[in-house]
């Protein structure tokens, strides 16, 4: 298999793209779940989803409630579909942000969802 680019991230973008398939309807709730608990345990207000490579930059606003969180979990889905299929999400190694792999048209791009609050400033 010959990779094209020269980086880490097009190696594994190519891998993704050749190796997963989008995620089942079962596979979408279990991960949904997973994200909610991890929302729970690490978002306090805010939290990101960014693809670097596309400039593409979503904010979710949550008010720290399990209500907030099963709709903010709901939603990073929701936001996935409506721009592809969904290849893989997972959390990171070090827990602080999840991975996701969408796959857009004919091409596999990398989103992170992470905790935000940090860059967020409220001014009420």
């Amino acid at each position: 298999m010959e990779i094209k680019g020269n980086t880490l991230y097009d190696a594994n973008k190519q891998l993704v793209l050749e190796h997963e398939s989008p995620l089942n309807h079962l596979e979408m709730a279990r991960k949904q779940e997973e994200l909610q608990e991890w929302f729970n345990n690490e978002v306090i207000n805010y939290a990101m989803m960014l693809c670097h490579e596309l400039r593409d930059y979503t904010v979710f606003h949550l008010n720290n409630s399990s209500t907030s969180t099963y709709t903010a979990s709901k939603e990073v889905f929701i936001c996935c579909l409506n721009r592809g299929d969904i290849l893989g999400i997972d959390l990171t190694e070090d827990k602080q942000a999840y991975e996701i792999w969408l796959k857009i048209g004919k091409e596999a791009y990398c989103y992170y969802l992470f905790p935000y609050d940090q860059a967020v400033i409220d001014c009420d």
